[in-house]
């Protein structure tokens, strides 16, 4: 508690160069200013998957649905009337005549379908939501093989140039939540083509990253992009030309990029920051101990976990003793997860052995998962043949920098070495490096979250689906695969959660992930903020901000 009174003078050196920053700036503050603990990975919706990136595509952009800022339900956005076929397959979504990109072209159903097609030509981390739409998955597979495709088979058509018509291979309760969300969003072609980019080998097109930085990228949402210093800050400015305008309150925003998290705080508490979208969970531990009204935490929607390389080789070539699951669940037996929670969290996360957070889904009651159990922890290794560690090399826990990481990761480092000689190392990394490690599979083991992006059991085991863009653990099992694909053409809820309910118990039992704790959300921001939603899923809607200065 009395580290946060008494500021050490290294961090009065930084906030003294922040302040200086602040005066040198030509800039006026924003009317909201708020910090991303991370920079930016990415504004190009195909490629993101970050909260950071999300979170901020909702100012940028807007999908047929959009998200209502107080219940954040989907509701009508760029499209303004919605028909669904008898048989729930078909949507005809009218595209409103008033909806403008930023520089001012009418917003139409081409722009959809562009994105889309590409979204299923050069999949990002999502590219498998859009195998609920008949014959996208088959077109996005014989693409990526080089095999003949024809795009008129997948059911996304502009039958004019503001009307779009979306068939689905069955029927999906839960399209409206996706077709609010960034993947879904439509794209300008007419200001990426200079940016195109033709494959010498293969004639394929891309686009160079170059469209998505300011004046090149052309938006359909409440703001428009301004200013990108990297590593410091984003500037928003209203869209002149968002068909809502009238609906938006603040006309600039901010997002500051402060790499250390006592830095960020320092800097609201000076009065720099309106919002701090998260806080590191000690120093919100202790600010709730003072009893500050500014600190609100509620329910999270989502999982801290460690990501298991699976794959039969580790990066460097060595045989991965990872791929065998009595490894994986030695591992995830060993931890007591309780000095996690309890010395490093600090807000009550209800400690993890499955991966869906239960009470997330009404109904839905998912498996019991592994126990920390040290002695059938230590059976396993033997089974396996490496009774004590013997014959495992040390293995690498990967995460991005922080002090919560560091510290979570010395926790199971200790407890892995006590309980079953299994030696491990530490390796920190920068965040944006991080990421692509991630991605690439470049890992043994890594620190990793997941938040669900919509209302549906789906939106957390469908990610370790084999055809998930977002399963980055090398695992696949036919099985797990078959009863999430049967769990989806399900009518009957009952069923469909029983379904998934076998899906999760089968991640559980082949433990390509380590449950650790379900996440609670912590935000802090003063009285004068409006309009900002306690949302578990860490988005908001932009034009609803408003703060209120004297």
């Amino acid at each position: 508690m009395a580290r946060l009174l008494i500021i050490p003078v290294v961090l009065l050196a930084l906030l003294t160069g922040a302040m200086i920053w602040s005066r040198g700036d030509a800039q006026p503050r924003a009317d909201f200013v708020y910090v991303n603990q991370d920079e930016v990975g990415t504004l190009d919706p195909r490629g993101m998957s970050w909260t950071q990136d999300l979170r901020l595509s909702y100012a940028l952009w807007e999908g047929l649905w959009r998200l209502d800022p107080v219940s954040m339900k989907p509701v009508p956005g760029t499209a303004d009337r919605i028909e669904l076929s008898p048989d729930r397959r078909t949507y005809t979504l009218h595209i409103r005549e008033n909806a403008r990109w930023s520089n001012g072209d009418p917003v139409l159903a081409g722009d959809f379908v562009f994105a889309w097609r590409r979204m299923l030509e050069q999949p990002g981390n999502y590219g498998y939501l859009f195998h609920y739409v008949e014959g996208a998955q088959r077109y996005k597979q014989a693409f990526a093989d080089n095999a003949p495709c024809d795009f008129e088979a997948v059911g996304i058509r502009a039958v004019d140039p503001h009307t779009l018509r979306v068939t689905l291979a069955h029927p999906v309760v839960f399209f409206a939540d996706l077709g609010a969300l960034p993947p879904f969003f439509p794209m300008h072609e007419p200001s990426m083509r200079k940016f195109h980019v033709v494959d010498s080998a293969t004639g394929r097109v891309s686009y160079d990253a170059r469209f998505t930085r300011p004046p090149n990228l052309v938006t359909n949402g409440p703001y428009r992009l301004e200013a990108w210093e990297f590593r410091r800050k984003i500037r928003l400015v209203a869209s002149d030309h968002y068909w809502n305008k009238a609906a938006v309150k603040c006309r600039t925003i901010d997002v500051l990029n402060f790499s250390d998290a006592r830095t960020a705080l320092l800097k609201y508490e000076t009065g720099g920051v309106d919002w701090l979208s998260e806080i590191n969970d000690i120093d919100a531990s202790d600010l709730i101990a003072r009893g500050r009204t500014d600190v609100h935490v509620f329910p999270g929607f989502g999982t801290s976990f460690y990501a298991l390389n699976c794959l039969p080789r580790l990066p460097d070539g060595r045989s991965n003793p990872l791929a065998d699951v009595r490894v994986r669940r030695a591992l995830v037996m060993a931890i007591d997860k309780r000095p996690i929670v309890q010395n490093v969290a600090r807000l009550n996360q209800p400690i993890a052995t499955s991966f869906v957070p239960p009470g997330a889904f009404e109904h839905y009651i998912p498996p019991a998962g592994s126990p920390f159990d040290p002695k059938q922890a230590r059976g396993l290794l033997a089974e396996a043949k490496h009774a004590g560690g013997e014959g495992l090399s040390t293995l690498s826990i990967l995460y991005n920098e922080s002090t919560e990481n560091a510290l979570v990761a010395q926790i199971i480092r200790k407890q892995w070495l006590d309980t079953l000689g299994v030696r491990a190392e530490l390796s920190p990394i920068e965040a944006k490096i991080f990421r692509h490690r991630v991605r690439t599979r470049n890992y043994d083991l890594s620190r990793a979250s997941w938040v669900g992006d919509y209302n549906d059991v789906s939106t957390f085991l469908d990610k370790f689906r084999s055809d998930s863009d977002n399963n980055q653990t090398g695992w696949s099992n036919p099985r797990y695969d078959q009863l999430c694909q049967r769990a989806a053409e399900e009518p009957d809820l009952r069923r469909r959660l029983q379904l998934y309910r076998e899906a999760e118990q089968i991640l559980c039992d082949e433990a390509p992930i380590i449950p650790l704790y379900h996440y609670v959300s912590c935000y802090l921001y003063r009285d004068n903020v409006r309009g900002l939603a306690l949302d578990p899923r860490g988005m908001l809607m932009f034009h609803a901000l408003e703060v209120r200065r004297p």
